[in-house]
């Protein structure tokens, strides 16, 4: 089998798919024409025409998602021949910087993009145009649940949700009948973005062939004779899958972020959280403003590492962003309470530059809305995914630890090693199973990919990106199943060789635990420090400091774990993270800071906490699930995040009360502890 060497250009996970000819993407259909979902960096913001075109002179069609800013960031659909075919390659390092295979991703047929209207089908006097949005990414928007409508005096009762983008590729319009009996259509495919549905808050005008239904329409459409609505029917006929159990993370997140009971409602005052709650409804702006709505596609939410959010995000935002009036919108408050464990945490990873990238553009300035977003801290901290080790001159040259794969997993797992570029030369990283088989770097094959024979583990090439230097390794999935090769499970040893006096190692384990209302049969996987299990574990079990039991001396690091989008220190990017309110203490789960170094200014921790939890023994704090009147306690900085963002909507004076005193406590807590909007 013929091989090349692969565009630089091309990404960590781009590159294991090559390696397996998209083997583990069940959503791959090669017998059809079906297109593969990137992000993509390129090498000047203007380049994107000119490397389409020269793609389909090479006889590749590349599609490149819309956008109505001037970043050299952009979500690209192409076919597998683009990523295969030799000429294709040199095409890609000649414009693009970094692209990277956003994980997992159902192709779409080929079809012509058109340029998205601002604001589309929402005549004079039907809408409501305010000058805050807000934006949420997210999976389930019960936009029928009483906390999100409102009465007015022309319309009706309606919706908040301004419209929702549903990513799910495949989704088909729904058929309906009107109130006249007319045959309508709930949903519309964006011609622009080619892919999943559209649903707009108004409808179309009466008449009108294949007339859209809007929201509110729908809603009207599902109302019962007593005035209420039949909210089981209104979602379970237009398809909506997260919401038809009582739960989800997205129906949560959204009500502590605009819903009319706000958190500070529900926890009791804060002289004695003994009381009981109060339940008052909210006046602050966030409880009354418009939302937009992006709801992740059901495959992409099934997988928990999160490397499949770069293309999928930034789509949301500039479609969130589609919704501003630019004569009238001043500000967009986007939430995203999801992101990876892994990544360079220098804040240079790709999605969290094009992040970066898109708040610097909407800056409030030149008829732009100012754009902020708001990003969870992550709930790593206990998680033992991180590594970090500093050579000292006394010390060998080299480094291994365990990598603890559990049995029966049914997903991929993922690590990854990172070091500076100029500390790399000469390193080498291996990967041993349990019964001593050595995996060694070696590059993926990108010719001839019709039978690949996908090895049980492996690791890459050392990849440069940057400054930085990273090796990404992979075990298969640990279940025992019919036909199917398992990996062995237990504990994998990862070993690094080459290491110069003084120079610094990270690693970070890609989470694979379900996310929330997700049923995959997978497992978290962890690293361990054997040498300090033997030697320190047992007496560091008896030192407890602030809430926790002492680590030092250990390879695996608690610090150093937030976010893998949010490690940059940038002004128009924000991030929660957690504290308990019976103590004042960081929850036991929200990740921490630093960030590693690196060219950018970076992180040392969260902006602020917000309540997460009540107490060691009553985690959570409640928000509201998928139908009216229904609460539920969701433990996690998801929760954080949307009191923050709440707390930004409201323009409330931030006075943070708990102040850290050590650089520690900074990583932890940011700039304090913030009390619930």
């Amino acid at each position: 089998m013929p091989k090349y060497d692969l565009p630089k250009c091309f990404g960590p996970y781009l590159r294991y798919a090559l390696s397996v000819n998209f083997k583990n993407f069940e959503f791959f259909d090669e017998n059809k024409r079906h297109r593969l979902f990137f992000l993509a960096e390129f090498k000047q913001a203007d380049m994107t025409v000119a490397f389409r075109r020269k793609m389909r002179r090479a006889g590749f069609h590349v599609e490149v998602g819309p956008a109505l800013d001037s970043t050299r960031y952009a979500t690209l659909r192409t076919d597998k021949a683009a990523v295969l075919n030799a000429i294709g390659l040199s095409i890609w390092d000649e414009y693009v910087s970094r692209v990277e295979l956003s994980l997992p991703v159902k192709p779409s047929p080929v079809a012509a993009l058109t340029k998205r209207r601002i604001i589309s089908r929402v005549g004079p006097g039907k809408r409501l145009v305010r000058p805050l949005l807000i934006g949420m990414l997210d999976d389930g928007c019960p936009f029928a649940a009483a906390q999100f409508l409102r009465q007015t005096a022309n319309a009706g009762l309606t919706t908040r949700v301004r419209a929702i983008w549903d990513q799910n590729q495949g989704r088909q319009p729904v058929q309906v009948r009107d109130g006249a009996g007319n045959q309508c259509l709930f949903g519309e495919p964006l011609q622009d973005f080619n892919y999943g549905l559209e649903f707009q808050r108004a409808s179309d005008a009466p008449g009108e062939p294949a007339r859209q239904v809007g929201l509110d329409e729908w809603i009207q459409l599902h109302s019962t004779p007593s005035g209420s609505v039949d909210e089981d029917g209104c979602y379970a006929d237009a398809g909506f899958t997260s919401l038809k159990g009582r739960s989800s993370h997205g129906a949560h997140v959204m009500d502590v972020l605009a819903g009319r009971i706000p958190t500070s409602s529900r926890i009791g005052p804060a002289s004695d959280r003994r009381d009981p709650p109060s339940w008052h409804s909210a006046t602050d702006p966030a409880s009354s403003i418009d939302v937009v709505f992006v709801q992740f596609p059901e495959i992409c939410i099934k997988d928990a590492t999160g490397v499949w959010l770069k293309a999928y995000v930034l789509d949301g935002i500039r479609y969130i962003l589609s919704h501003a009036d630019p004569n009238k919108t001043e500000r967009v408050i986007v939430n995203l309470s999801y992101g990876p464990t892994t990544g360079p945490h220098d804040g240079t990873s790709e999605l969290e530059a094009a992040l970066a990238a898109m708040v610097s553009e909407f800056n409030g300035a030149n008829g732009k809305p100012q754009l902020e977003i708001v990003l969870a801290a992550g709930n790593s901290y206990l998680s033992e995914g991180h590594v970090a080790f500093t050579r000292d001159y006394s010390r060998p040259n080299h480094i291994e630890w365990t990598w603890r794969l559990p049995p029966d997993n049914s997903v991929l797992c993922f690590a990854e090693v990172w070091m500076k570029t100029a500390d790399a030369g000469g390193v080498v990283v291996t990967l041993t199973s349990p019964s001593g088989v050595v995996y060694a770097p070696s590059p993926p094959l990108s010719s001839g990919l019709t039978s690949v024979p996908v090895a049980p583990a492996g690791v890459d090439v050392p990849i440069v990106w940057g400054d930085d230097t990273m090796w990404r390794l992979q075990v298969e999935p640990t279940v025992v199943a019919p036909k199917i090769a398992a990996a062995e499970h237990g504990d994998w040893t990862v070993k690094v060789t080459g290491i110069r006096a003084a120079v610094e190692l990270h690693a970070f384990v890609a989470r694979t635990d379900p996310n929330m209302g997700v049923m995959s049969g997978a497992k978290a996987s962890s690293f361990v420090d054997p040498s300090w299990e033997r030697t320190r574990s047992a007496e560091a079990s008896c030192i407890r400091a602030e809430g926790e039991f002492d680590r030092s001396g250990s390879l695996v690091r608690r610090d150093g774990t937030l976010n893998g989008i949010a490690t940059a220190e940038d002004a128009g990017i924000h991030v929660a993270g957690g504290y308990i309110l019976s103590n004042g203490r960081k929850s036991t789960y929200s990740s921490a800071g630093p960030a590693r170094s690196g060219p950018l200014a970076l992180r040392r921790g969260p902006d602020f906490v917000l309540p997460c939890d009540d107490s060691y023994a009553l985690s959570g704090v409640r928000g509201g699930g998928n139908r009216s009147g229904s609460v539920f306690r969701l433990a996690g900085t998801s929760a954080a995040a949307p009191q923050f963002a709440r707390e930004i909507a409201d323009a409330t004076p931030l006075q943070p009360t708990n102040p850290p005193g050590t650089p520690a406590e900074i990583g932890k807590r940011g700039g304090g502890n913030l009390d619930a909007p």
